[in-house]
């Protein structure tokens, strides 16, 4: 199942909306939050403003209730004590209007206590009306629990206030741990994308570069996005079609190859017969001529012998036979072979060879050291010097070989190992440019490597070789 979008862009847009999505949660948290603090705190306001303009209102009340008894005490005016039962009622109504407020329910005792106190002194102002000492009286005691409560209202209403800076600075906290993990979870949510991406970008990268190195045998399929499938799809048809093309060149090649043996052999043979004199003697000039025919003979000789272990090299993986090899005793072995070349130059050949063991195929490594050797000793100056040293690097067999040639210059040495190539350096040494192919191919087939380190003292080839492979 395919949980990928169906394209490209699609998957970048989907990201983008996933990494900006909690970033949107903390600023939906945010605004709600701050539109819930706005609204508690127009209510605080409104709670606060109305309890002050009650308590405010409950002390005129008093006042007014208190001047009326006191006209009335002077004047004697019945009118006055109708105002008067006014006055009380109206102060009895903003008395159920301050208990109301939730801001101060917890002043219900208190108002309950006040209506007591008026309400025990209001039936003796109603049987006589010419004495209201004891209601004035009465109106000292209201006084005072009314200034105490007014300075509980003001208390009630800072707290209020001071519990809303409280809830300000606690939403504040919160709303900047909300936007820190929002940037945390983005900033996850952004790596995950982006390694999502740099996945299925790796994936084509790594079909490309086995394309490009001609590792055809694994069949190239690309997960991710249609369009990206579909691209693997291609890479694959593209595969197979280079694969088509390679066997056919090698059926080519080998025919080829097999095809000039037979007559090369009878040409060499023709030519080896006419410079001994079997058909008769020859000239001086014909017998330069024939030596001139010899040297190409077997030059084209060699050129074909080349060609087939090329094509024997791009398959060698598969024929391996391994077997348990002392490395440093196959190098001594093989500089024996090149001991008179060297001693023709007057070469000097030194280095420390660690005792090793590797496992692989025998003809094969060997092929490959002698070609590095033949190299060396080739394009070695006369009175140089080549230095081997063989040692280990880890689970691996490290043999690097320098000499004084002229070197590899930068431009040249992505192409040294390319079939047939020869820079500049070479035209003057024999040779078809196979060595190096070869011996990187057999070296493949051993998982290792083969490369040209710079140096500027030497020319410095170093392979690297499990000491222990799995063989197909």
């Amino acid at each position: 199942m395919n949980l990928y979008p169906r394209s490209f862009l699609r998957l970048i847009l989907t990201g983008w909306l996933l990494t900006a999505l909690p970033l949107l949660i903390a600023i939906a948290f945010a605004s709600a939050s701050l539109t819930g603090l706005s609204e508690r705190s127009a209510v605080s306001m409104l709670e606060t403003a109305e309890a002050t303009r009650l308590a405010w209102e409950l002390d005129e009340d008093i006042l007014t209730m208190e001047r009326l008894l006191r006209q009335y005490e002077a004047l004697q005016d019945p009118s006055l004590i109708d105002d008067y039962l006014l006055a009380q009622k109206e102060w009895g109504s903003h008395l159920d209007e301050l208990v109301r407020l939730p801001l101060l329910t917890s002043l219900s005792d208190e108002v309950r206590a006040m209506r007591a106190l008026e309400a025990a002194a209001h039936p003796a102002l109603l049987a006589d009306a010419h004495d209201v000492q004891p209601m004035l009286n009465t109106f000292e005691t209201l006084k005072g629990r009314i200034s105490g409560l007014v300075k509980e209202i003001d208390r009630l209403s800072e707290a209020e206030r001071q519990t809303f800076r409280n809830e300000a600075e606690r939403l504040q906290q919160q709303l900047l741990i909300a936007i820190v993990l929002a940037l945390l979870a983005a900033l996850l949510l952004f790596w995950a994308g982006q390694r999502t991406v740099a996945q299925l970008f790796r994936g084509v990268e790594r079909a490309v570069i086995a394309l490009g190195n001609n590792l055809l045998e694994r069949p190239i399929e690309l997960k991710g996005t249609d369009d990206l499938r579909w691209i693997g799809k291609r890479l694959d048809w593209l595969r197979r079609r280079m694969l088509a093309l390679q066997e056919e060149r090698t059926r080519i090649l080998r025919h080829v190859s097999h095809e000039l043996k037979t007559p090369l052999a009878a040409l060499r043979e023709g030519t080896s017969l006419i410079a001994e004199g079997v058909a008769g003697e020859l000239s001086i000039q014909q017998e330069q001529i024939a030596s001139i025919m010899q040297g190409n003979v077997l030059r084209l000789q060699a050129l074909i012998d080349g060609l087939l272990k090329l094509q024997q090299a791009e398959h060698v993986r598969d024929r391996i036979e391994p077997e348990n090899l002392r490395l440093d005793e196959l190098i001594q072995q093989i500089l024996a072979t090149h001991k008179l070349a060297a001693r023709d130059k007057q070469l000097r050949i030194t280095g420390r060879l660690a005792p090793l063991t590797v496992v692989g195929g025998r003809e094969e490594i060997t092929t490959i050291i002698d070609n590095l050797l033949s190299n060396a000793v080739k394009f070695s100056p006369p009175r140089g010097t080549i230095r081997i040293e063989l040692s280990r690097a880890q689970q691996n067999a490290v043999l690097d070989v320098f000499d004084e040639g002229p070197g590899v210059p930068e431009e040249e040495r992505k192409m040294i190992f390319e079939p047939f190539y020869r820079g500049p350096a070479a035209k003057s040494v024999t040779g078809v440019g196979l060595g190096l192919a070869i011996a990187r191919e057999f070296v493949a087939a051993h998982r290792g490597t083969l490369e040209y380190l710079p140096d500027e003292a030497a020319t410095h080839f170093r392979v690297t070789l499990p000491l222990t492979i799995e063989m197909p």
